[in-house]
């Protein structure tokens, strides 16, 4: 059943890339400058490949877990969190309006944080690899999940 899901997921954000990466139509072209003109990484300009092994989905799980789970819940729906005494409102990452931000959107907003939100920034603390780990483990746990469980 994980694999169809996987599957179903690697369609879905796939084939929106190639057409992407494979169009030179104007807006193509406008999308991609929209995308390249993020402070984000290059790294995490490119959708999130979804599947893989399932040592590499464990091993997001455990990144969010360990840097995300505290204030974002593991289900990903944020809400109120206390972090070194401080009363916190974290965002909820399943919802539409996370759904919708681009890849690079979300790997800048955990890259650089949000300090007037409370959310810390950890370009110092994860690599740019663990940081698009979390940014695939969001989209195809979390949102994904999500999703399917709002279409029941």
């Amino acid at each position: 059943m994980n694999t169809l899901k996987l599957l179903t997921v690697a369609i879905c954000l796939g084939v929106p890339a190639v057409l992407l990466g494979c169009s030179n139509s104007a807006g193509a072209n406008l999308a991609k400058a929209n995308i390249s003109s993020s402070p984000a990484s290059p790294a995490a300009t490119a959708s999130p490949t979804p599947g893989g092994t399932g040592d590499q989905l464990t091993a997001s799980r455990e990144l969010y877990k360990t840097n995300c789970a505290e204030c974002h819940k593991e289900t990903g729906k944020g809400g109120e969190a206390v972090v070194d005494g401080k009363k916190l409102n974290a965002k909820d990452l399943t919802g539409d309006k996370m759904a919708k931000r681009s890849d690079a959107k979300l790997y800048d907003d955990i890259a650089e944080g949000s300090p007037d939100d409370g959310m810390p920034a950890f370009k110092d603390k994860l690599s740019e690899a663990q940081i698009n780990d979390i940014v695939k483990y969001i989209r195809i746990e979390l949102q994904h999940s999500s999703a399917n469980a709002n279409s029941k």
